[in-house]
């Protein structure tokens, strides 16, 4: 029988020790009981510098099985001279091991792991993350609608009524703070009433100043308006009933659980605001065509133009969330958070989107869209659906976002198509020709999206990867330069008409299918076809092959005992 070319003459008498890799050495001989002590005993003594071993002949010298302490053979509990062998001292804490890129989770503790070794006082242990984020975001939209455009006509009693409003809310924020985590002992039930009667004054003023423009809007909703609508809905309004919508719910530092009637008011306020906006389309619709007669076809076209755009992405929102889709909720949530943060930056960035309307004159829409979003990211409404962040998920966020990109750019040509019908009849930035360019990089837009989610759908792992990375690189370079064409030739901002949202989910969708990393197999190998594959089965109730290989991972990762001669 061949023998390992490495004699034992050049090993020690402990060498299954002396070498990194056990595996690659011969089975032929184990060590010895004398041969381990002897190897283990100054290891021990050298672990976190403490005692060697005791003597295991004597009672009560075995380490002890929760703490891993040697106890004590001499008597000396504190070991305070630091120079018997006996003294107590419990093993070493295993070094910090690092998670990263390793597939792996780490077991959870008693206590939250620390965010990037940050870690909150005791006193604010209760204190929930996203409870605090939908507490800093009420605020900042609070704040934002003392800033930007309220209402667009001069109305003195409603802006009075709305700063008052802002300021019993922001004021009511604060005390709810100050209340629950200055006391020792905190009034939960004062501290939830606090908070509900200081944020229902913002709610009523943003559904007064609705209720103000509809009724004032409707003996004048087929004049031609020179001097611009009764009262008109600036962002701010919006913003308003967003933070009153988000800082009304009670929290969980606060005693309050949603139970499953909480969960059905959410869900029936959510149909609420559905019917509601289907109301304000219809009678927006009723507008468009009695302008016909008083305002002009071409005022009509465009008008109906932004009310399709407007009224497609509020279906989806409100569909995903009544669906109970879960991808659809996940992404369109992100969509129109990030709509509400640009509307935080009304007074700079200016976007189409978030411009004033009122009845008189379209479609209102965006304070529908945010009381959606307020709703769909309440306590009540998100216990009650089934979150999901996994490699796999990515996927399958990059496929709605380039199902979004598809759909709305299809409106997006239809818009520009009728922008340059318009154009025709009333002299319009860029004239017919720039629309009819512009109509034709929007259904390039749409080619490319629908090219990306086809490969992401069907193609090989690899080949479906590279292929969605390079339609989400065609869609921001594209969307970049019309942004840059349209703010030159028309001096309009970035948007859905104007390769803004091109830029953005591109962005979006190459981050997604690039950043987080792939599964990985049993050896920690990055495994994209197992990742498409399970992304492929998911949704579909199909099993997918992996599933029915056997899993040998148990029986690899178990350790052999060579048997004894």
């Amino acid at each position: 029988m061949d023998r390992d070319p490495r004699s034992e003459e050049d090993q020690d008498a402990d060498w299954i020790f002396a070498i990194d890799d056990p595996h690659s050495l011969p089975t032929d001989r184990l060590p010895g009981r004398e041969e381990f002590d002897r190897y283990a005993q100054p290891l021990l003594a050298r672990r976190g510098q403490g005692p060697a071993l005791p003597d295991q002949d004597r009672p009560g010298a075995e380490p002890d099985a929760v703490t891993g302490a040697i106890p004590a053979v001499d008597g000396e509990e504190d070991g305070s001279d630091g120079t018997d062998d006996g003294t107590v001292a419990p093993l070493a804490r295993p070094r910090v091991v690092s998670y990263a890129r390793s597939g792996t989770t780490p077991n959870a503790e008693d206590d939250e792991i620390p965010i990037a070794g940050f870690q909150l006082p005791e006193r604010f242990k209760d204190l929930g993350l996203f409870d605090a984020l939908r507490d800093v975001l009420a605020l900042i939209c609070l704040t934002s609608a003392l800033t930007t455009t309220f209402t667009v006509a001069d109305n003195p009693v409603l802006d009075l009524l709305g700063r008052i409003s802002i300021g019993v809310a922001l004021v009511a924020l604060v005390a709810v703070h100050a209340l629950r985590w200055i006391p020792a002992a905190p009034p939960l039930h004062a501290i939830r009433t606090l908070r509900v009667a200081g944020m229902a004054p913002a709610l009523a003023i943003a559904l007064l100043v609705l209720g103000a423009d509809l009724v004032l809007s409707l003996p004048v909703l087929f004049a031609p308006l020179p001097d611009g609508p009764p009262v008109g809905i600036g962002v701010g309004v919006s913003l308003l009933l967003l933070g009153a919508i988000l800082g009304i719910e009670p929290r969980a530092h606060e005693g309050y659980l949603p139970q499953e009637r909480a969960r059905r008011v959410a869900r029936r306020l959510l149909l609420g605001v559905g019917i509601a906006a289907a109301a304000a389309l219809l009678l927006a619709l009723v507008m468009i065509v009695g302008r016909l007669f008083t305002t002009g076809w071409a005022f009509s076209l465009m008008t109906f133009a932004n009310t399709l755009i407007s009224a497609l992405l509020l279906a989806v929102v409100l569909a995903s969330a009544l669906r109970r889709e879960r991808s659809w909720y996940v992404f369109s949530t992100a969509v129109v958070a990030g709509l509400a943060i640009a509307a935080l930056a009304d007074n700079t960035l200016g976007l189409q989107f978030a411009a004033p309307i009122s009845v008189a004159r379209g479609f209102v829409y965006l304070p529908f869209l945010l009381a959606a979003l307020g709703l769909m990211i309440s306590r009540s409404f998100v216990r009650s659906m089934p979150l999901s962040f996994r490699r796999t998920d990515w996927l399958v966020y990059s496929v709605r976002a380039l199902e979004l990109s598809a759909l709305m750019h299809s409106a997006a040509v239809l818009w520009h198509l009728m922008g340059a019908l318009a154009a025709t009849s009333v002299p319009r930035p860029g004239g017919p020709v720039l629309h009819l360019a512009d109509a034709a990089v929007c259904a390039c837009f749409v080619v490319v999206s629908v090219f990306g989610r086809t490969a992401l759908l069907s193609r090989p792992a690899v080949s479906a990867r590279a292929s969605g990375v390079v339609a989400s690189l065609v869609l921001v370079v594209v969307g970049f330069l019309d942004v840059i064409v349209s703010s030159i030739a028309t001096a309009s901002g970035a948007g859905l008409v104007t390769g803004g949202v091109a830029l953005v989910l591109g962005i979006a969708t190459a981050l997604m299918l690039t950043v987080p990393a792939p599964v990985r197999d049993e050896f920690g190998a990055p495994d994209i076809t197992r990742m498409f594959a399970d992304f492929r089965a998911r949704d579909n109730g199909r099993v997918s092959l992996l599933d029915l290989v056997p899993d040998v991972s148990g029986a690899t990762a178990e350790r052999k005992i060579f048997p004894g001669r």
